[in-house]
């Protein structure tokens, strides 16, 4: 009965993380719940994934990756490559191989990727480029370069540690380098003559206004000498409450329009108002308020865009606070002093009661921002500012303790000096005593949610196996499979792991397939090292899917790319990697 009950919350933990009607970790808290509450598992084994090994050393990368990025030496160093390299496409994506796969093997890909978006946005605007060409190139050799070590993606870590607590050999720092090394090698090659070729080279509207389709809400209104709002601020007026009406900038005497401490404007007769409004609110408030449509013009970006405000597009970061939330429930003007407009997810545009919106990771906002605020938008860990209008500053002192900390932790953990667990946490230590980042930013770096989400998953996939689920999967799928010899089954496993990890989270997926995998090697009485490195790889394949991976998250808006894009460009390699790793796992770990 157990191992049905286990089936059951199998079954029902899938489904939800690939629906996403709840967040990973919240699934993953869910099922830890239940499999203690049916006693499936006692509670010190349901927690120990908050002890385990994995647990630990990811929440160190994400520290170790943010005091590389804090020094500024990972922007500077794409600014130098990236926008002083060469002005030609193919030219351009050779660089961003070269420097985007080496780091992302040594820092978190989705980290590195959010990094080098707006460098290559600008490299892009610089040389006339188009960067639908360009980033879900990088977003892919990101999550291939972060295959090549044991630090380079969560995915090997977990697996590297589920491995070793069931009395198993943890991977090498870089014993799954020679395959992924290749893997990345023939994934550039494919990108740069066939990949992006295949990608629309979308020409992007003129203008934020028109790429986010704004021009049908922008509007300009005259105040009218009957007008009862004469005397009255933009805020005392209530535009918002009452007409859904949201009132942006205002001028008078025919100035520039101000759209900074509006609100502190008495209304005047004549006094041209810039709002953002649906239609009907533009018939009712005439009545109403007595305002009327300006005829003959139609706003844009040079009508936001002033000595004292820009208008810019930021992307919700990894581990930002504003996911889930909405820009209402934020009191986002507030909070960052500047005006969202807009909101693009995976290329619709959401224009009207954004405020009300729950946000996402990769979501683009059309921000509306004072100058004297930009500064402090662009430092916010909660965006992404894809509009780069300065050089980067590099530290360096902070720099050469950075590079000097990741560069011991990698390589006393290389030679086996200590578990890299405790490397990664030493690390850690040393970015705050050394004023890499101050203690407060430790605690900020880390996705808590993916830390939430290992918690979970391991003790399930503990769960497999005490109840006997795992062999009876195995069973049933050796009964059908298991005449065909080891290499035949490995290769189906990878197929199942990486199409499992285009929908639901490649640690959960990685977490699920570790039990059936040495189960499944015990049943074949082979080596289960072949198939731990098959999934290990397998779990971080998710080209295919805008959704499988945050990398892929990142570059969907700003590339303007569409869910068949990825399809198109990201199948191909899926099979090309698939087939690579089936010839050569069984070469460089034998059965």
């Amino acid at each position: 009965m157990q191992a049905i009950a286990v089936f059951v919350l199998l079954g029902v933990a899938v489904l939800l993380l690939v629906l996403e009607r709840l967040r990973a970790d919240l699934v993953a808290m869910l099922v830890l719940a239940l499999l203690v509450l049916l006693r499936i598992l006692d509670p010190e084994t349901a927690l120990s994934g908050f002890s385990s090994p994995a647990t630990v050393t990811v929440a160190c990368m994400f520290v170790l990756s943010a005091g590389l990025q804090a020094s500024g030496v990972v922007r500077v160093l794409g600014d130098r490559l990236l926008l002083h390299g060469p002005s030609t496409e193919g030219g351009l994506l050779v660089v961003v191989a070269l420097v985007i796969g080496p780091i992302s093997a040594f820092i978190n890909n989705t980290a590195a990727v959010a990094v080098f978006l707006p460098v290559v946005l600008r490299a892009c605007e610089g040389n006339r480029l188009n960067p639908s060409r360009l980033l879900m190139p990088m977003a892919f050799l990101a999550i291939l370069g972060g295959t090549c070590t044991l630090i380079g993606t969560s995915t090997n870590i977990l697996v590297s540690s589920l491995a070793m607590q069931r009395g198993l050999e943890p991977f090498g720092m870089f014993e799954l380098s020679p395959l992924g090394v290749v893997l990345f090698g023939v994934g550039a090659v494919y990108l740069l003559l066939v990949g992006r070729r295949l990608l629309p080279d979308r020409v992007p509207a003129d203008g934020l206004v028109g790429g986010h389709h704004l021009n049908p809400f922008l509007s300009e209104l005259i105040v009218l000498p009957e007008s009862p709002l004469i005397g009255s601020t933009p805020a005392e007026a209530r535009l918002g409450e009452r007409y859904d009406m949201e009132v942006l900038g205002v001028s008078r005497h025919g100035t520039e329009m101000h759209t900074v401490g509006i609100d502190s404007w008495r209304l005047q007769e004549g006094d041209i108002l810039l709002v953002k409004a649906a239609a009907p609110a533009l018939l009712r408030v005439r009545e109403a308020a007595g305002i009327a449509v300006r005829p003959g013009r139609h706003p844009d970006d040079a009508d936001l865009r002033s000595a004292e405000s820009v208008l810019i597009e930021a992307i919700v970061a990894p581990n930002s606070s504003l996911e889930g939330a909405t820009l209402k429930s934020v009191d986002f003007r507030s909070r960052y002093g500047a005006t969202a407009l807009a909101i693009r997810r995976h290329g619709e545009q959401i224009l009207e009661k954004i405020g009300k919106v729950r946000l996402r990771l990769g979501d683009e906002l059309l921000v509306l921002a004072p100058r004297k605020k930009l500064e402090r938008l662009r430092r916010e860990a909660d965006f992404v500012v894809l509009q780069e209008m300065d050089v980067p500053v590099l530290h360096p002192a902070r720099a050469v303790a950075a590079s000097l900390i990741i560069a011991g932790v990698v390589a006393v953990a290389a030679f086996g000096v200590y578990p890299v667990a405790v490397c990664a946490l030493s690390g850690c230590v040393a970015m705050v005593l050394t004023g890499v980042l101050p203690p407060r930013k430790v605690y900020d770096s880390i996705d808590w949610r993916v830390i939430f989400l290992l918690a979970g998953v391991i003790p399930l996939g503990k769960a497999m196996e005490t109840t006997g689920a795992a062999e009876q999967a195995v069973s049933t799928a050796l009964s059908v499979l298991g005449a065909w010899g080891p290499q035949v089954v490995l290769s189906v496993f990878f197929l199942a792991t990486y199409l499992l990890t285009g929908f639901m989270s490649n640690n959960a997926t990685a977490a699920l397939m570790v039990p059936l995998a040495l189960t499944t090697a015990a049943e074949l009485d082979v080596a289960s090292r072949p198939f731990l490195v098959a999934i290990a790889f397998a779990a971080s394949a998710a080209f295919y899917t805008p959704v499988g991976y945050q990398t892929n998250l990142l570059v969907y808006g700003p590339g303007g790319y569409r869910f068949s894009d990825y399809t198109r460009v990201g199948g191909p390699l899926n099979l090309l990697y698939w087939g690579i790793a089936t010839v050569l796992i069984p070469i460089l770990f034998p059965f």
